[in-house]
């Protein structure tokens, strides 16, 4: 991979708020302290400062896209409650990379003040000066020496966050993330993919092994990452966001006892900033976490999580400039057992006099001691109790009650049963022993000691294979429509996947995937969503049963998302370890989705994915029928039909699509395309299609007022011809065609075939006054003289536009414009133009139809481009830009 010259940018800085140990750091630059330094300066800001801050909090902002409370990393105060003394075993890591070696990995400044935002931020939260470590822009040997300095405070009483802000990568099929080192070149050496990615995985850090690993070697009860990064295969490139390349993979799978927090998901890209002039200097998705934790320091991580997907996704989603996809990610697999109330956030808070976490509204109202009794006997919840339907929302009870003893004691019992009906469900040993821990005297301990008992016995390697065949054989027989699945028999082989998913030989993911499908079958959609998705990143059959699961009409609303299920769709279509048969299978369901969703270019990009891998129509053909013409913002089944006939130019399939149009497959009888690819048809030799052109149903009989429509419809597109030739020249085509179809006696003949009087004798008008041309054979008195050679009269010099139609869709930069002029040269066939920094050079015919594809660009395109059609108006396509046009005058 050709790149620049490398250079130094900067040194690398490694920062810590607490001392490091001496003598061991000789190779790094300097140790820096000044965060800390400005977080005591800070503590003396004044009370009318913070009073300003909170009154701005209180008061509407002008737009959700900017529902942020602070505009760079000095502003960054906490202002919701918090018990700062119980973060004294809180230990947060920073790292950030800003500046880097390579000319070819583009720099991202705004990583530094995202550190020092977060820095402040958990200094306010009560993490002492000493627990908190930033390294900054260090190269792989400092970054990783760095993580086993941090480890030697860390014991099982430690909490620890790592907030990651630069550069990431992710290599197809590893499930690890690795981050980019400032000194990371990107030229690979090595001639096949897996040599480069060898080479990319040695230059980066490991951030699953070297980072979490280490981390966690430690034995601290609880890991909470924030990965503000992209995560792309690592092709060298530069762009306003924090990725270095464009491939895509599956999400990594969870990391066991760790609970990690993706600003995106995997493909997409992470946002630096909202536009070149945004105030806000912090990345987006670092903006709204230290807001969210600022106001509500002790949130916990579930809530905290479904605040940022929803902001971050928002404000991306209405960046100026043109939408961009950004779709926060969290990943979850903290061991709840070592949580005191069963639950995990980053700070404490006093609720009702008791420390814990808090809800997405935060501490509720305190009850005054003159009120209590009166609250408490006129609780709402009391004699309701029973009802509460989850774990979260008897959280959410309990805390706002927790002064009222008898209340709170019956909302413990409600969690406690709700905590057992979890537990059966899991049917694990772990999860046996966790509920007995917490829960030691509810009324389901003595059977919670038994199933312990069965749970945890060490099961021999035969009988653990029998839990593995039946967890795999049961899953299988769902998919048969003749199989009968019985309950018990579910709750069985249900029982089995947990038990299976213990055996170190298997494959847990797998195992989950098919728990997954038989608590589908169940009716456990809501667990059977976590196993997918747990499953997903590595198993190309989950992330297919992800799509149609969360797309499916069958679960809960809530439960239903369209976005997320394209997600995975678009994953497993774009995957080399899925079939061609799914991969088919999950393209239909993308163009579904996406005309659903109102995005009929992103539908026309998959049916294009389809039409090119297909090796015949019938599929298609059969899919395209459900789609109806001429919805606005919805896939036009015509533009499909032209470019399924340009891959399988055929007379059968023009005569199928005629008959889709004269029979109203798509919403209505339209006789006007019918006939045209009838004609189409025969042309092309297919003599069955002659008969239809014999018949009434798709030529003179038809309506004289649809006749008159389709007349006016032709001529208000004649004008939009670039040229007054081709207006007139389309014009008299419009008038041609309506005679050809309307009866003898029809009322508007005369007027119609005035209209192309007209019109032929402005066209000979002005190619008189014009000196000839292409246009001749219009000219009263037959066809012009044939020159001895047919090039003479189109070899030349014509103008041109060119343009893209989606919106700056695929990307806002310059390459994608609506509207580029340039000049091409016709010469024996052969056209060529300059546009936008790049020659193209394609094949032209007698009649004005143009072929040109990526080949004949120079420099050559990495993705797919071509102009196909009439000069006129000819489409386009790039794989970078989308959809567009193209278009000749004079030709």
């Amino acid at each position: 991979m050709a790149a620049g010259p490398t250079r130094r940018k900067t040194r690398p800085r490694i920062r810590s708020c607490g001392p490091r140990p001496l003598g061991r750091m000789t190779k790094m630059t300097k140790t820096i302290r000044h965060l800390c330094q400005e977080a005591s300066a800070r503590a003396l800001a004044s009370a009318t400062a913070a009073l300003l801050l909170l009154l701005a909090l209180m008061l509407p902002g002008p737009a959700p896209a900017q529902d942020v409370a602070f505009k760079n990393f000095s502003e960054v105060r906490v202002t919701g409650p918090v018990n700062r003394q119980s973060s004294t075993d809180n230990y947060a890591l920073i790292i950030y990379n800003a500046n880097y070696e390579d000319d070819a990995i583009s720099d991202l400044a705004v990583t530094e003040l995202d550190a020092r935002a977060m820095a402040r931020l958990f200094q306010d939260m009560g993490y002492p000066e000493d627990n908190i470590m930033v390294v900054g822009d260090g190269t792989k040997r400092e970054i990783e020496d760095q993580i086993f300095f941090f480890t030697e405070k860390l014991d099982a009483e430690s909490s620890v966050v790592i907030y990651y802000s630069g550069h990431g990568i992710t290599f197809d099929g590893d499930p690890s993330n690795y981050i980019v080192p400032v000194d990371m070149t990107a030229r690979s050496q090595g001639a096949n993919k897996s040599t480069r990615e060898a080479f990319f995985k040695r230059r980066a850090v490991n951030f699953n092994r070297d980072v979490l690993g280490v981390i966690k070697a430690a034995g601290p009860k609880g890991v909470v990452v924030f990965y503000d990064a992209c995560r792309n295969s690592p092709l060298a490139g530069s762009d306003p966001t924090k990725a270095v390349g464009q491939e895509q993979g599956f999400v990594p799978a969870k990391v066991e006892g760790t609970a990690i927090f993706y600003s995106a998901r995997n493909g997409e890209t992470s946002l630096a900033a909202l536009s070149n002039d945004d105030e806000v200097k912090l990345s987006v998705y670092t903006r709204v976490l230290i807001t969210q934790l600022s106001r509500n320091p002790s949130i916990r991580l579930s809530d905290l999580h479904r605040e940022l997907q929803s902001s971050v996704a928002r404000m991306a989603r209405n960046k100026p400039g043109g939408s961009h996809s950004q779709n926060p990610v969290m990943e979850n697999g903290l061991d709840y057992s070592r949580s005191e109330r069963n639950e995990f956030c980053l700070a404490l808070a006093d609720v009702n006099g008791v420390q814990g976490c808090t809800g997405p509204d935060g501490v509720p109202e305190p009850i005054a001691p003159g009120e209590l009794s009166q609250v408490c006997t006129e609780a709402p919840i009391r004699g309701r109790v029973g009802l509460i339907p989850t774990i979260a929302q008897a959280r959410e009870e309990r805390d706002r009650y927790i002064q009222c003893d008898d209340l709170r004691e019956e909302i413990n019992a409600r969690i406690a049963d709700l905590s057992w009906e979890e537990t059966k469900a899991q049917n694990t040993c772990a999860s046996y022993r966790a509920y007995l821990q917490f829960h030691p005297a509810s009324i389901h301990a003595d059977m919670a000691r038994q199933k312990e008992a069965e749970a945890c016995r060490q099961l021999s390697q035969a009988e653990l294979r029998g839990h593995v065949v039946n967890c795999e054989t049961t899953a299988a027989r769902l998919g048969f429509a003749n199989f009968a699945s019985d309950g018990a028999a579910l709750e069985q082989a249900s029982q089995s996947c947990a038990i299976a998913a213990t055996d170190p030989t298997v494959d847990n993911r797998q195992i989950s995937f098919h728990h997954a499908v038989i608590m589908l079958a169940q009716g456990q959609s809501e667990r059977a969503l976590d196993a997918l998705k747990f499953a997903a990143g590595t198993v190309p059959a989950a992330a297919l049963k992800l799509g149609d699961t969360l797309s499916s009409e069958d679960i809960p609303l809530p439960q239903r998302d369209l976005a997320e299920a394209l997600f995975w769709y678009e994953r497993a279509a774009s995957s080399s370890s899925v079939s061609a048969t799914d991969q088919r299978r999950a393209l239909f369901r993308v163009v579904e989705l996406q005309n659903e969703l109102g995005n009929p270019a992103a539908a026309m990009d998959a049916y294009t994915l389809l039409i090119q891998r297909a090796n015949q129509t019938r599929e298609i053909m059969a899919h395209l029928r459900q789609f109806p013409e001429g919805l606005p913002g919805k896939l036009s089944p015509s533009d499909v039909y032209d470019l399924l006939f340009f891959r399988f130019p055929e007379g059968a399939l023009a005569y199928q699509i005629g008959e889709a149009w004269e029979t109203g497959v798509h919403g209505g009888a339209n006789l006007e395309l019918a006939r045209v690819w009838y004609t189409r048809a025969v042309e092309r030799g297919y003599t069955r299609a002659e008969e239809k052109l014999s018949g009434s149903s798709v030529t003179g009989g038809a309506d004289d007022s649809q006749l008159w429509d389709a007349l006016l419809d032709c001529l208000e597109q004649s004008d939009r011809a670039l040229s007054p030739e081709a207006k007139l020249e389309r014009g008299i085509d419009c008038t041609d065609d309506y005679l050809a179809r309307a009866r003898s006696d029809n009322p508007d003949r005369p007027q119609v075939e005035e209209h192309r009087e007209a019109l032929q004798a402005e066209l000979a008008s002005y190619q008189s006054s014009s000196g000839g041309g292409g246009l001749d054979r219009f000219l009263p008195g037959g066809q012009p003289e044939v020159p001895a050679d047919p090039w003479q009269t189109r070899n030349g010099t014509y103008s041109g536009l060119r343009g893209y139609t989606d919106g700056g869709r695929r990307s806002p930069n310059a390459e994608c414009l609506n509207q580029y002029s340039f000049t091409a040269t016709v010469e024996n066939g052969t056209i060529r133009f300059w546009s936008d920094n790049r020659n193209f050079t394609g094949q032209v015919d007698l009649e004005g139809n143009i072929s040109l594809d990526r080949s004949g660009l120079s420099p050559s395109s990495k993705t797919e481009f071509w102009i196909r059609g009439h000069v006129s108006n000819a489409r386009m396509f790039s794989g970078y830009c989308g959809n567009g046009y193209f278009q000749l005058t004079g030709y």
